[in-house]
């Protein structure tokens, strides 16, 4: 049992330390080529949708935690693990197609 946490551990802190290179990598190659064109790279030139879509998967994976938590009182789920993994990952992933939904301009 603990290596199973450990190693989930580390693997969590995995993602989120390759998610912050990758994001601050993009934003180093968004922020040169803003220099070679001429423009002020100091501006900010983000959007305040990001935040809604983070918003939106977070509440997309609690309503998911939430059925997991639910089905595990009811004794639903019984004792495989697969179970509540997957309503998690369909419930983020629904949250991530409404967040990318919700944050195009609407023609």
């Amino acid at each position: 049992m603990v290596p199973i946490i450990v190693f989930g551990l580390l693997g969590f802190c995995t993602c989120i330390l390759l998610a912050w290179y990758f994001a601050h990598q993009a934003r180093h190659k968004e922020r040169m080529l803003m220099i070679e064109k001429g423009m002020n790279p100091e501006l900010p030139v983000r959007s305040g949708s990001a935040l809604v879509k983070i918003g939106i998967v977070v509440i997309g994976l609690s309503v998911g935690l939430g059925i997991v938590e639910i089905l595990n009182q009811l004794h639903v789920l019984g004792n495989p693990d697969i179970v509540p993994l997957s309503i998690l990952g369909l419930s983020g992933g629904t949250a991530l197609i409404l967040a990318n939904h919700l944050s195009k301009p609407k023609s």
